[in-house]
Order: structure tokens, then C-alpha cells, then sequence
């Protein structure tokens, strides 16, 4: 009996399945970040940024660098990734790379072919954000040091999302929206775009990271705008706003606006927005109403408005309206002459509301987007003063 029970253990042993494919710790890297350039002997470059966890930590660092920065060229991108141990000690582990950065050059020549690899990877995750460097190489974004996060990766990835939400000045664009976008018949694809300022050489330096005052940094500076496939142009942070407004995406910003003598200011803080687009063709014409509503607070000012008065907030509210409405419209003005793309999804959006008519366009959306009618209404509504209600400063 024992024998049999002996028997039938070792057959179930050999069901057991054991960790093919597991990787020691000790010899792996986490990659938090990637960048994409021309070649100089290949056609791309390649750089992967790998941190080291014992220096991520203030009980584990011993002052040495936080982070590696290989670089390797080739042809493709799948290549490179499968052979970059010719430069890097530990197996590298993509599951967690949180940027991936392009160069101005690249996106420019429309070279763009390499992101299938990404869309197509297995390991790689979709979550992570990908920008342009430009002006520069892209794989020296991945090489400033800095003293919020010891990682340029998760510092750049830390930045875009904070200012996403807390002015709207980049848009929210992973892998999954890249794609998404860049094969729609009513949008084109845009991407936050950011600058390396300063020496480039002195960014990977232990003395950057320990400077209140570094020498060099990476800001971010605009938005790119795509059109078939390659860089159309760049929009300023203010654009990005308005393109973020008409999206419904805009989670806080401050907006600036004149005071009824036109020459001194006040800030509105908006806390809350909401966009409404309808679309529809009248005689041939693409027309779109969009009605943007925001509430928030009165953030500073400059004005001599006595805001106990009945009806204060009104002329407040009547200059961010007219303010806004001129700037949103001004943009999309911008992006019929100059990029001739429709970066914000109104194509996408009358298909939805009006398909009959939006058939006719549904190869050439670009020409029903240039003759196209845009109907801003920008409607605000101050909800409180903050703290104070009269200026605590008297005009005299």
C-alpha cells in the first residue's frame, strides 16, 4: 500500500512545472525609460536609462549614480532591445519604462515606423508617455540629473502628469491613445514636447543633482501636432490649454484676464470644466458648437471692483469669457493654416452626431476641418473670493 501511495507521488511530481523563466534579482535592471534617435552608422539610436534600487533609497545610497545610460545603434528597434547586453551588464526588464522620448529629427522625417515594436511587445506595458526632445538628442533628456527624483525618467514622468493636471499644459497621450488616434479618420495625433535646457555634458554630473541652481534641466515647453505621420508643428503651452478646454480634459488651470480699465489684472482658478460639442453639417459646411463650462475661484486680483457689491464677479466673469473665446478660437484658427490637421477629434465627433454627411470626408477629413465653422461659447462662474473678499491693499 505504501509502495503505491510512493508511486503515485512521483507521478504527480512529474506534473509539477518548475520556474523556466525566471531571472535572478541580482541580475536584472529595471528600465524606466527609453529615447529614439537618427543613427549615425544605423538608422536609430537607441538609449535605455536603468536605475540602481540601493541608490533610489537614502538608507541604502552610497553616493554613486542612481541610474545607467547605455546607448547602442542599429536598424531596428527589436534588435537593439534583444542585443543590448553588448553594452549592459544585467538583463534588462521593460515592464516598468515609464517614458519614451523621440527626437525632433526623427518625428520630423516621419520615422516613426519603430513604434509597432512597442504596440507589438509583450513586455513592454502601454502605460508609459512618450514626448518629443526637441532641439537636441533625444537620449540626453535621459542623462539630467535632478534633485526631486533621482531618475530623469520618472522625474520627466512625475512632471508631465503634475502639470496634465494641475494647469493643463500637457496632454495625457500613452502608447494606446498614439495609436488609437494616429489611425483615426477624424483626429490627428499630438505629443507633449520638451527642451533640454542648458549643458548637456554637465546634466549627468553628481553636482547637478546636488544644485539648488542646476545647470542643466529639462523643461517642458510645448505640444507637437502630427500630420501623416510626420511633425506638423508645435503649439505653446497657453495652446495646449485650449486644446485640453475643447477636449473636456482640463482637470485645474488658472487663467489670467484684463479688469474693466484694460490694463490691470486678476487670476481665475478653475476647479471644475466641462465641454459639450455638437456637430452637424448646414449647407455643405461642417459646423461645430462647443460650450465649454467652468466654475472655480477668484485667485488674486489687481482690480479696484468692490466685490461685496451684488453682481461683483460679472465683469470678471464677462473678461474671462471674452478672453478665453478669443484665444481658443484664435488656436483653431492656427491649426487649419499652419498644421492643417485636426488635432482636437471634431472629425471624430461628427461622425458620431452626423455620419451621414461626415461619409463624404471620411479620406479627406482634413479638407472638412479647413472649411469648417467653429461656434466657441466660453461660459465662467466665480464661485467664491478665496479667504478675503475686499483687496487688503487701499488704492489711494
Amino acid at each position: 500500500m505504501n509502495f503505491l501511495k510512493y508511486i503515485l507521488l512521483l507521478c504527480l511530481v512529474l506534473l509539477l512545472t518548475g520556474c523556466w523563466d525566471r531571472n535572478e534579482l541580482a541580475k536584472t535592471s529595471i528600465v524606466t525609460g527609453m529615447a529614439v534617435d537618427k543613427g549615425e552608422s544605423f538608422k536609430y539610436k537607441l538609449t535605455i536609462e536603468t536605475t540602481e534600487a540601493r541608490e533610489m533609497t537614502a538608507l541604502t545610497a552610497t553616493g554613486l549614480a542612481s541610474s545607467n545610460v547605455a546607448s547602442l545603434e542599429g536598424n531596428t528597434i527589436g534588435e537593439l532591445v534583444s542585443k543590448f547586453n553588448v553594452v549592459n551588464a544585467t538583463i534588462p526588464i521593460y515592464s516598468h519604462m515609464r517614458v519614451l522620448v523621440i527626437s525632433e529629427e526623427l518625428a520630423k522625417d516621419g520615422m516613426l515606423d519603430f513604434m509597432d515594436f512597442f504596440d507589438r511587445n509583450r513586455q513592454i506595458r502601454d502605460d508609459f508617455l512618450i514626448v518629443i526632445a526637441r532641439t537636441g538628442k533625444a537620449g540626453d533628456i535621459l542623462k539630467v540629473n535632478n534633485m526631486y527624483k533621482k531618475s530623469p525618467s520618472l522625474k520627466l514622468f512625475s512632471q508631465l502628469t503634475t502639470m496634465q493636471k494641475d494647469w493643463g499644459g500637457a496632454p495625457d497621450i500613452k502608447l494606446n491613445d498614439y495609436t488609437r488616434i494616429s489611425n483615426s479618420e477624424g483626429q490627428a495625433p499630438v505629443l507633449p514636447a520638451v527642451q533640454l535646457i542648458g549643458d548637456p555634458k554637465k546634466g549627468g554630473n553628481i553636482e547637478n543633482l546636488k544644485s539648488e541652481d542646476p545647470d542643466s534641466q529639462v523643461k517642458v515647453n510645448s505640444m507637437g501636432a502630427f500630420k501623416n505621420g510626420k511633425l506638423a508643428g508645435y503649439a505653446s503651452l497657453f495652446e495646449v490649454r485650449d486644446l485640453l478646454f475643447v477636449q473636456g480634459k482640463i482637470k485645474s488651470t488658472s487663467i489670467d484676464a484684463k479688469c474693466e480699465d484694460g490694463k490691470k489684472k486678476f487670476e481665475y482658478r478653475v476647479t471644475h470644466s466641462t465641454t459639450k460639442i455638437t456637430a452637424k453639417e448646414i449647407k455643405g459646411i461642417p459646423n461645430f458648437y462647443i460650450k465649454i463650462k467652468t466654475e472655480g475661484i477668484l485667485d488674486g486680483t489687481e482690480c479696484l471692483t468692490k466685490l461685496g457689491d451684488a453682481g461683483a464677479f460679472e465683469s470678471f466673469e464677462l473678461s474671462i469669457n471674452k478672453t478665453m473665446e478669443k484665444e481658443i478660437k484664435a488656436f483653431i484658427k492656427k491649426t487649419k493654416e499652419e498644421f492643417n490637421a485636426d488635432i482636437f477629434g471634431l472629425g471624430d465627433l461628427l461622425r458620431e452626431q452626423d455620419y451621414k454627411n461626415f461619409k463624404k470626408y471620411k479620406d479627406t477629413w482634413d479638407d472638412g476641418y479647413a472649411k469648417a465653422e467653429m461656434h466657441v461659447n466660453f461660459n465662467s462662474e466665480i464661485k467664491r473670493s478665496g479667504l478675503r473678499k475686499e483687496r487688503y491693499i487701499e488704492d489711494k
